[in-house]
């Protein structure tokens, strides 16, 4: 029998504190301590970074692929809201909440990555800011989006849980849920904007690497290629999330809805490359991909991954297969994390003879952060209501809330937030 997600709910019957969150934190706070570290004897000791590879994974990595992991909001949302793909609302507080963590800690990474994070306090002075740096624009787009519209998306959620255990207060929560209303055209505007806006941009910043960067990825269409990309990307990780949490927690899965998601993925993907393959024949650098060097191993690593991909998704599609739609969705995943890093780090030769790999300080810094970005996705998600569920979960935590604390049934379920509320 099909289960339909018409809802959001916790997950109320796991445990928060289990081995795996405890394992996370772990993590996180091993990566807090380094960062420390890493704050008190400065770059060079810390990293493996030098005067030819200024840049190192904290950027490349956190910057480059994590905000294209966090572009499930703006992918999911542009076909949810502009092309009137409705079904998709029931998955947008997983997207905005997975687009938010990673936007956050792909900024916090930046902030590690300063060479001197304590003249962080010049960003109050727009006037000395450099008009003329290409990562200007990165910058301000991305904290922007990051602070305003997808910290805003987020909050729904919260008021649900104030709205819910403090009944003294629902009054308060009512009235911030008109203003908010009122406020959400902008909102979702902005939301569909700025990353449109930094994704390009990031394209365009290695349009300036010129002959640095491999001719596999450097192209007048970079731009357009990594925006591109981030779709694809938001889309199958937001796919493989809700999928691994269904597993994990023994969540009801809509295959309905998750084949929606697998067929548009598959024609973003399968466009993705056609475009890909096109522009590297007319450019006359498609030779370059059957050269015997590490550039053409990592391009085709790329293009198998996403082709399998694409091959799963419409298979998935046609059989109704969940593992079938996970495999292909994490296959995409990888596939699109390729991408976005190989121009910035594995395919980029600032000169003759120069070599970087991270040291073991910046991986676990960056293992750290990625972690307790996971911990508070696993936290948020049974503590509020993020991840969608049938009806009958619904009603089954309103029952527990009434019968453990006598209140009266939560009665506030809008369309804050971009997700389709039951009745």
């Amino acid at each position: 029998m099909k289960d339909t997600w018409q809802r959001d709910v916790p997950v109320f019957n796991v445990p928060i504190w289990t081995r795996p969150f405890k394992v996370l934190c772990g993590l996180a706070g091993l990566g807090l301590i380094l960062v420390a570290y890493r704050e008190v004897v400065g770059l060079g000791p810390a990293s493996g970074m030098n005067d030819a590879y200024a840049w190192g994974i904290w950027k490349t990595f956190n910057t480059m692929v994590l905000t294209g992991l966090g572009s499930g909001a703006f992918a999911i949302g542009i076909a949810a809201w502009l092309f009137r793909r409705n079904q998709l609302h029931v998955v947008m507080r997983t997207a905005v909440l997975t687009s938010f963590l990673a936007y956050v800690f792909g900024l916090a990474m930046l902030g590690v990555d300063v060479g001197r994070p304590w003249n962080f306090y010049w960003i109050l002075a727009p006037w000395r800011w450099n008009l003329h740096s290409p990562l200007l624009e990165v910058a301000v787009c991305m904290t922007i989006y990051a602070t305003i519209p997808l910290f805003l998306e987020n909050i729904p959620p919260a008021l649900e849980y104030v709205y819910e255990q403090w009944p003294n207060l629902r009054p308060g929560v009512e009235k911030a849920e008109k203003y908010f209303v009122k406020g959400l055209p902008w909102i979702v505007s902005l939301a569909y904007v700025l990353p449109a806006m930094h994704q390009s941009s990031l394209g365009a910043l290695m349009l300036l690497g010129g002959t640095r960067v491999s001719p596999l990825w450097q192209t007048p269409f970079l731009p357009l290629l990594y925006v591109w990309a981030a779709a694809f990307l938001g889309f199958a990780f937001v796919s493989a999330t809700l999928l691994f949490c269904g597993v994990m927690w023994s969540r009801p899965l809509d295959v309905d809805i998750l084949s929606e998601m697998s067929r548009i993925n598959a024609w973003i993907i399968g466009t993705w490359l056609v475009f890909r393959i096109v522009d590297l024949s007319i450019r006359g650098q498609i030779v370059a991909a059957f050269r015997p060097n590490v550039d053409a191993g990592l391009f085709w690593a790329e293009m198998a991954l996403l082709a399998v991909a694409f091959w799963m998704l419409r298979d998935s599609v046609i059989r109704r297969s969940p593992r079938t739609m996970f495999y292909g969705a994490l296959l995409a995943t990888v596939g699109g994390m390729l991408y976005r890093f190989d121009p910035t780090t594995t395919a980029f030769q600032p000169k003759a003879n120069a070599l970087y790999f991270p040291s073991v300080i910046e991986i676990l810094i960056s293992v750290g952060f990625m972690s307790l970005g996971i911990a508070i996705f696993i936290f948020l998600a049974k503590v509020l209501a993020i991840l969608p569920a049938p009806n009958r979960m619904w009603r089954e935590m309103v029952a527990r809330q009434v019968e453990s604390s006598r209140i009266k049934p939560p009665a506030i379920r809008t369309h804050v937030g971009g997700y389709v509320a039951g009745n």
